[in-house]
């Protein structure tokens, strides 16, 4: 089941380096949606309801922010979260997982592709962590290559045009 998880979580590293790299948030969150769905199932077969639930609900929140952005919707996914944690407690490492699905539910309500990013970027490092307590090697590489796909991404739609 290991080997499962990571190459499932390999794939989604994949459709993390492609999200950043489009400008629309939509295409952004689609991506992200097809990731998280998989890393769900990567966590499930490494036996962490937790972060397993906290991804699936990520999933219906990247599907939802494509077409809305309700505030009220944002607090819903993040009691959510904190529920499917609460009912679902793995250890202390849970905490960080909270952590993150709550400020990238945040990020994932914000108007403006850069607030998204920057929000991105905070959640990103919370998972990181998460993942190397867990030892899963894989999802650690997939978070990093999450997190320089989005500064790449903010280098490039964001950063000052040198003179020439």
């Amino acid at each position: 089941m290991f080997i499962l998880s990571q190459c499932l979580v390999a794939i989604a590293t994949l459709l993390d380096l492609a999200s950043f790299q489009f400008k629309q948030r939509q295409f952004i969150l689609a991506c992200l949606f097809s990731s998280v769905l998989l890393t769900s199932v990567h966590f499930l077969l490494l036996d962490n309801l937790s972060a397993a639930s906290l991804m699936l609900i990520a999933a219906v929140r990247y599907v939802y922010c494509i077409f809305a952005r309700k505030t009220k919707m944002m607090v819903v996914f993040m009691l959510l979260s904190m529920t499917a944690v609460s009912l679902t407690w793995y250890n202390w490492v849970s905490v960080i997982a909270l952590a993150a699905t709550l400020i990238q539910t945040y990020a994932s309500f914000q108007s403006k592709d850069l607030s998204l990013r920057l929000m991105m970027v905070v959640g990103t490092l919370c998972w990181i962590t998460h993942n190397a307590l867990l030892f899963s090697p894989v999802a650690v590489v997939m978070e990093t290559v999450f997190l320089l796909s989005n500064l790449v991404g903010i280098w490039r739609y964001y950063a000052p045009p040198k003179a020439v």
